[in-house]
């Protein structure tokens, strides 16, 4: 990707079909557990062995929305072997494509042995399955366990009359707390923390066995556990997330994998939510080093979900936050996780407005507006505190919010806490939210309040950016602290969407976008978009940089950037939250299954597909231009939107050189017009139309235009191809 005067350009260089080509070095993290569950799994993936981790703690004796994570984690080791020596080949992917159930298969030229973790209702099921694809008879084992370990113990090593393909705890825990055990046709044999079991097969002879985690037993349930049909269990959690994952909008592209992502993503966000206290529900940034709740990264799942048709889940998953202010209104949570970081009330605002206007539930509304009320009253008193002259002048702070907490890479100076025009934004951002919250509710006076709140900080904010903005050779940006350069760029695109605090022509914002993109990495990642200086936050690319392209109307380029952040990912459809810029770096920051980016990635995908613009309605704006000529659907099912539920689908016919367009608006839709992209590679163009006649349809280049859409249309579309 290169940025020649500030337009996006499609390097050719770069791979616009999914590969994992730039995924990062191992282990590969999969967590695998039912939806909403505190037993966990987490599945680290390397060349010649499974690590297996989880913790008995979770999050239900934890304080509300503190940064305090469960520890005391356990693991043990699976290790598949051939004739004592390990697999030539081991690949990982998920179940069924998306599912988070993880498929691990070993082979080489004396056989196979795959095995398949669920995370299921009373256990971790580990299914065992062995084929000799050789010509001659050969041994297949599997380690299980721990090397010399002294927290654990196999209780035959002690005593041979017990079993020998058990692991109990031994210390750190009840001692006779089942860790794992085996169940199945083998020998096995026994190490103090450890078994290895073993398969003599002839050529053309297969097996199966299971090695299980329970998550509460006893040495005393071993025998009824041995008992239990484990592929029914295993079977039944496939099930629930296959239950799940259907009642989602469906999308609707021909390439199978850009679907596996899509819906894995999905998944994702159940797998990092949880109990925790009073009763709630709550999401999680990661798995096991951010494995606490807060109200960012986890906030932007729930307008997912919501986006995606699952309101419900949303507001189950929101909930918390959302109660978490204090009596003066302060809704930044001073006794959480994310004190002093002001962008929280506008990840909490912008979560209730989402909600509501993509379900019009007015009563939710009017429930929770007292409280964004609050914190815009809240705001505009911390604000007040920085309206102060200097020698008669404005400061680059006057009227922004104080001091706070950066985080996300912002740094003010070597300080991590400054005055952050990202979380002015975003808390800015929630002021205008409230307003638009105390119109819809009919409260005259109350809007007139908050808008006057917003338009005044708004000003105060626009003064200190033309003053604070960072001056290059014919162009500026926006920095993370006004006139300095240190810390991430992140956030800074923000100020356009979500938030939309300037123009998109504003010249600081593509001064910012070319300031960003002038340093690329090879795999087409703008470097120091978080912590790392020389590397990359794949999240941030999309959140901030891809949304912004799709917000300017350059669908070529947030398509390009949706590309580059999947094969950033590992073959399990996960990313690190932060990593270097080499394909196999092993540079790798933060939590190894991180929630942000496949957040990112659902709502990217679906804004590709479906995006709201002020009073009307874009359809596939960023499709990748190959998609359509394929001659499968493209387009979404039952989407809801801010003007009520579509679906629409494109289909090119090549023998016929001709698209059609079918669209499904409901009868009270509130849209003043829907844009439908036509978007075609180079050598096509659109040379007619045809469509129904009495309702205001028109195409201009690339693009069908009806306003005032309501009801179901079909557009028929020719296609000259030069």
């Amino acid at each position: 990707m290169a940025n020649n005067n500030n337009a996006f350009e499609v390097s050719s260089s770069l791979n616009n079909h999914v590969d994992f080509s730039y995924s990062f070095g191992t282990p590969h993290r999969l967590t695998v557990a039912l939806p909403d569950s505190s037993n966990k799994t987490l599945l680290d993936l390397e060349a010649d062995r499974l690590k297996m981790l989880w913790t008995y703690e979770d999050l239900t004796a934890m304080p509300l929305g503190s940064y305090k994570t469960p520890s005391d984690y356990w693991h043990v080791m699976l290790e598949p072997s051939v004739d004592n020596k390990t697999f030539k080949e081991n690949k990982w992917s998920r179940g069924e494509g998306s599912l988070p159930i993880l498929v691990n298969n070993f082979q080489d030229i004396k056989g196979k042995m795959k095995l398949e973790v669920v995370g299921a209702a009373e256990a971790a099921i580990t299914k065992i399955e062995i084929l000799n694809t050789d010509k001659e008879e050969h041994t297949y084992q599997l380690f299980c366990g721990l090397d010399g370990a002294m927290s654990a113990s196999n209780p035959n090593w002690v005593n041979r009359n017990e079993p020998s393909d058990l692991i109990l705890a031994g210390w750190r825990e009840r001692a006779d707390r089942i860790l794992v055990f085996g169940v199945g046709n083998y020998t096995s044999e026994t190490k103090a923390a450890s078994f290895r079991l073993t398969w003599q097969l002839k050529p053309g002879e297969s097996a199966e066995a299971y090695v299980i985690r329970p998550y509460k037993a006893y040495r005393d349930d071993f025998e009824s556990l041995r008992l239990v049909n484990w592929e029914q269990e295993a079977e039944k959690a496939k099930q629930v997330w296959r239950d799940l994952l259907a009642e989602a909008v469906q999308i609707h592209v021909p390439e199978a994998s850009i679907r596996a992502c899509f819906y894995a993503s999905l998944a994702d966000v159940f797998i990092m939510r949880e109990p925790v206290a009073q009763g709630y529900i709550a999401p999680t940034p990661g798995t096991e080093m951010y494995r606490a709740p807060n109200p960012a990264e986890p906030l932007l799942g729930c307008i997912a979900l919501d986006q995606l048709g699952m309101h419900e889940q949303s507001e189950r998953g929101f909930r918390m936050a959302v109660a978490q202010q204090e009596d003066n209104g302060d809704w930044t949570e001073p006794k959480g996780w994310i004190h002093l970081i002001w962008a929280a009330s506008g990840f909490k605002a912008w979560t209730v407005m989402e909600h509501y206007r993509l379900t019009r539930d007015l009563a939710f509304l009017a429930e929770v507006y007292p409280r964004m009320a609050a914190s815009s009253r809240w705001q505009e008193g911390m604000r007040a505190s920085t309206r102060v002259l200097v020698d008669g002048m404005r400061t680059t702070e006057y009227g922004l919010m104080p001091r706070g907490m950066g985080d996300c890479g912002l740094m003010n100076d070597d300080d991590h806490y400054g005055v952050f025009y990202s979380h002015n934004f975003y808390s800015l951002f929630a002021d205008r939210l409230t307003a638009e919250a105390a119109e819809i509710l009919q409260k005259p006076q109350e809007a007139a309040e908050f808008r006057g709140y917003y338009d005044r900080a708004l000003v105060d904010l626009k003064q200190s950016l033309e003053a604070g903005a960072i001056q290059e050779d014919g162009y500026r940006w926006i920095p993370g602290v006004a006139g300095k350069t240190s810390g991430s760029r992140w956030g800074a695109l923000n100020v356009l969407t979500p938030c939309g605090l300037l123009d998109v022509d504003n010249e600081l914002l593509q001064g910012t976008i070319r300031y960003m993109e002038a340093r690329m990495s090879p795999g087409g990642m703008p470097i120091h978009t978080g912590w790392m200086e020389d590397g990359m936050w794949i999240a941030a690319t999309l959140d901030n940089v891809a949304q912004f392209h799709l917000a300017c109307g350059n669908g070529d380029a947030a398509i390009s950037y949706l590309y580059s952040s999947l094969n950033h990912g590992t073959p399990l459809i996960t990313w690190c939250e932060e990593r270097g810029q080499e394909p196999g770096t092993t540079d790798c920051a933060g939590d190894r299954q991180h929630l942000w980016t496949p957040v990112a990635v659902l709502r990217l995908l679906r804004d590709c597909l479906v995006m709201e613009d002020e009073v009307g309605l874009h359809l596939a704006r960023g499709t990748h231009r190959e998609w359509l000529t394929s001659g499968e659907a493209v387009g979404i099912t039952k989407a809801p939107t801010h003007f009520g539920t579509i679906s629409y689908e494109l289909r090119y016919n090549a023998e016929a050189q001709q698209i059609t367009t079918e669209i499904q608006f409901p009868m009270d839709s509130t849209a003043e017009w829907v844009i439908v992209h036509i978007r075609l590679p180079a050598g096509y163009r659109i040379s007619g139309m045809t469509a129904a006649a009495g309702i205001d349809v028109t195409i201009e280049a690339t693009e069908i235009r009806w306003n005032k859409p309501k009801g179901n249309t079909t557009v028929i579309l020719e296609i000259e191809k030069q």
